[in-house]
């Protein structure tokens, strides 16, 4: 296996990590009564976009490198 390979691999799953924190955070602060100005909210949604927006970097980067 090679070395970028890992990597890729890596990447995706840390982005998923983080888009499953942020999940958490905004179904954990909706559900004890936060609304969407609340730090929890924004932070969910902070972790979601970031999860999202490596996904599509990275699978720009490497569709790019053929």
């Amino acid at each position: 296996m090679s070395g970028e390979r890992v990597y890729h691999g890596a990447v995706r799953a840390f982005s998923f990590a983080f888009i499953a924190i942020g999940l958490v955070a905004l179904v954990m602060t909706l559900a004890n009564g936060g609304g969407p100005a609340s730090l929890g909210f924004l932070l969910g949604l902070a972790f979601v976009g970031i999860g999202i927006g490596r996904l599509w970097a990275g699978a720009r980067m490497s569709s790019g490198s053929d």
